[in-house]
């Protein structure tokens, strides 16, 4: 009873169902309908998700760095971290899970992402590649240039989109695009690992750690379709953590074997209910435990994975498994890949997690490094190829290796290859490798920018290739005053290139492309400059500061992504004084006349303007106000004598033809709230012409009352009197002091 409770427990936790205390999808009102309900009920059902204390999984928000390394850790079973974070304080919740999420590989210790701010999708793609194993040194993105935004991505983003659009996990929307630079909602997350393990990659963890065992996970009633011919066991004392570390300690490596092959066999012979063990040939498997029992070695797998703690390779001959790649996402400790180790396989990746990989004698014949921040070591081996895809991995090959081909991939940067043994050719595209050591290689070509490499171990060297781009260039602009009437100049100069390159370049006048200034040959070297020029209308009131902008864009040949050097200059325009803009005196002063005729125009504000200055009034305040009869408008000026400006227009009625207002030049007297008789009421007054009864005021109300009694406006109408609507009454009223100048004409 005792084995066969242990046995379950391992299995139980391998296909990773959840303890009794989980929480259910129902509990959660934002996932039900959703359109990944059943997905989000999976990641709530095994754990992946727990909700906020509202009781919400929040889908649709978007998901953060923070958040992708806990989920993914959940998913993984991660427990290293020796790797520290360096970008957080530890006092942090999340502290942990990111260390083991730097640890695992699939987060980057550079901090290129933010792990408190939303992911980008492609920052996803290559976090899941590197999470599961399944990046690829040279994957082929022959696979993701059907989507019109494929090249948005950098090399490495887009080998991982390419693995997995080709293994079926990613698909894109019905737009054709796979909105690289997008964010990833939660629900999108978990569909993207649900697909990936409803995969034919086996998930078969078992991080059992019996020391540091929590027996309430044990499940106490298990449920799950895919677990068959498992019974509830009361084993005495169970809860006794005491006896659990016992029970552990009693089982031989052996028995635990035997203890898993007794689960697989159930497993094997239930097609139905664990499809997963089929006999196809492409299979991948996930593997973290103890030993390799789980693997049939009667059959070839594509690829076997080893992800978590590092196991102990099978040795014995009995235990040779086959397979295409074997990969090494393991954490915590250092692994040993010698001439004994019974795994046949041709390819070797070294992929996402840490510490040392030493390969000593094995019959390898291509090694890919897709993880970072490996150390490596190569004793021995004779290989046809090692391609290195990640980053920061210190590498060391002896004297005793030799390798027919070397390449370091584009995105594969600050790499360090200690080569003491031969190595037939090598090609560097990564940029910022350091290549030394005393061994030889025959044919080298580096096309990486700010690579190393100790040309005295070099037979033939070629670095004729390599394309800088813009990386370290700066550009400066020159953006002069404009004086009256000039035209804009702008120039820009271009300094620290490497090379020449042949760039397209444009200018941009107040953020619209001009089309007369778009170059798409423009060579640019080292102090090179552009000079932009633009003819520009004058206007009163024009903006006094305008924008230009140079861009260049220049796909590198070595990276294939599209790189840009801009810069924005802000150019001052002079303009003329405001007489330069205004009507001739003569011709204003000949056309203003005091005569109203039915169809009159109002004159232009210019011409208002110029007629009171060109007048020469002066006023005793600093409003002056002028009544143009023939436009019926009372104009309000604010300024001194020739320095007028017009600051309010209203609409007038003077009087009509038997009682007009007389023409002249007066000034206003004082002011009452109204005038009221029997007939009429109007309010309120204004007067001018002194000791007359000539005023501004409102239309006629009736006696007492706010209803109108003659709404007439806008032609001659009154006894004399000059009346306003009440807007602009009401305004000279509040406004205008006594003893201010006002024009009849």
């Amino acid at each position: 009873m005792v084995k066969k409770f242990l046995a379950s427990y391992l299995c139980i936790v391998a296909v990773g169902i959840n303890s009794v205390f989980a929480a259910n999808i129902t509990d959660f009102n934002d996932a039900q309908g959703h359109w990944a309900y059943n997905d989000l009920s999976n990641a709530v059902k095994d754990g992946y998700l727990s909700g906020t204390d509202e009781k919400k999984l929040n889908p649709d928000s978007s998901l953060t760095g923070i958040q992708m390394s806990v989920i993914l850790n959940r998913v993984l079973k991660t427990s290293n971290s020796s790797v520290i974070y360096n970008g957080i304080s530890q006092d942090e919740w999340y502290s942990n899970d990111v260390n083991k999420a730097v640890s695992a590989g699939f987060l980057p210790f550079d901090d290129s992402i933010d792990i408190k701010s939303n992911v980008k999708r492609a920052d996803v793609f290559l976090a899941v590649v590197n999470a599961f194993g399944i990046e690829e040194a040279n994957a082929d993105i022959i696979h993701i240039k059907g989507f019109k935004d494929w090249s948005d991505m950098t090399l490495r983003q887009r080998r991982a989109a390419a693995v997995l659009v080709q293994k079926g996990f990613l698909s894109g929307n019905d737009k054709g695009l796979l909105r690289p630079n997008s964010e990833m909602s939660r629900a999108e997350f978990v569909t993207l690992i649900y697909r990936i393990l409803k995969s034919e990659i086996i998930d078969i963890h078992s991080n059992v750690d019996i020391e540091n065992y929590n027996q309430n996970e044990i499940p106490k009633e298990n449920n799950d379709s895919k677990i068959t011919e498992v019974e509830n066991y009361e084993i005495e004392n169970q809860n006794d953590e005491s006896f659990l570390r016992e029970l552990y300690k009693e089982q031989t490596e052996s028995k635990i074997q035997d203890f898993i092959q007794d689960e697989y066999e159930i497993y094997k012979n239930d097609e139905q209910n664990y499809n997963v063990f089929s006999s196809s040939a492409d299979i991948q498997m996930l593997v973290n435990m103890k030993d390799f029992s789980v693997i049939d070695n009667k059959k070839t797998y594509e690829s076997v994975i080893l992800s978590g703690k590092a196991p102990r390779l099978p040795k014995e001959e009995k235990e040779k498994i086959a397979m295409k790649r074997f990969v090494i996402n393991t954490t915590g400790s250092s692994i040993d890949f010698t001439k004994d180790v019974q795994i046949d396989a041709k390819t070797l990746v070294i992929g996402s997690g840490n510490g040392d990989v030493n390969v000593n004698g094995a019959d390898i014949k291509d090694i890919e490094v897709t993880g970072s921040g490996r150390k490596i070591n190569l004793t021995g081996v004779n290989l046809d190829s090692l391609i290195i895809s990640g980053t920061n991995n210190s590498i060391y090959i002896n004297e005793k290796t030799s390798i027919k081909n070397i390449k370091t991939m584009v995105g594969a940067i600050s790499n360090t290859i200690k080569i003491d043994g031969l190595a037939e050719d090598a090609q560097f595209d990564g940029a910022y490798t350091s290549v030394f050591g005393s061994g030889k290689l025959n044919n080298v070509v580096v096309r990486g920018s700010y690579t190393s490499v100790n040309k005295d171990i070099c037979n033939a060297f070629d670095d004729s290739k390599v394309d800088y781009g813009f990386s370290g260039a700066t550009i400066d602009i020159d953006t002069p005053l404009v004086k009256p009437g000039g035209d804009i100049k702008a120039t820009v100069k271009i300094t620290g290139l490497k090379k020449p390159i042949t760039a397209f370049a444009q200018w941009y006048y107040e953020d619209t492309k001009d089309k007369n200034y778009t170059n798409d040959t423009f060579e640019a070297f080292d102090g090179k400059t552009s000079t932009y020029n633009k003819s520009i209308e004058f206007k009163k009131n024009m903006k006094l500061w305008q924008n230009v902008k140079f861009v260049l864009t220049y796909k590198n040949t070595v990276t294939e992504q599209t790189e840009t050097l801009a810069i924005a200059g802000s150019v001052q325009i002079e303009n003329y004084p405001n007489s330069h803009y205004m009507p001739d005196a003569k011709e204003v002063l000949a056309k203003v006349n005091p005569t109203y005729r039915k169809g009159n125009k109002d004159y232009t504000k210019e011409e208002k303007i110029v007629f009171v200055n060109a007048k020469g009034y002066s006023s005793d305040t600093k409003y002056l106000i002028w009544v143009s009869r023939s436009a019926q408008m009372v104009n309000v000026f604010e300024g001194s004598r020739y320095n007028w400006e017009l600051i309010k227009e209203f609409q007038c009625s003077t009087g009509k033809a038997g009682s007009p207002t007389p023409i002249g030049v007066t000034k206003t007297t004082y002011k009452q709230t109204g005038w009221f008789t029997k007939d009429y009421t109007c309010r309120p007054v204004v007067r001018f012409y002194p000791g007359t009864g000539y005023a501004f005021h409102s239309r006629l109300y009736y006696p007492n009352s706010n209803k109108l009694k003659d709404a007439s406006i806008g032609f001659p109408v009154s006894a004399g009197c000059i009346r306003m609507m009440d807007e602009g009454i009401y305004w000279l009223y509040d406004n205008i002091p006594s003893g201010t100048t006002v024009v009849i004409y």
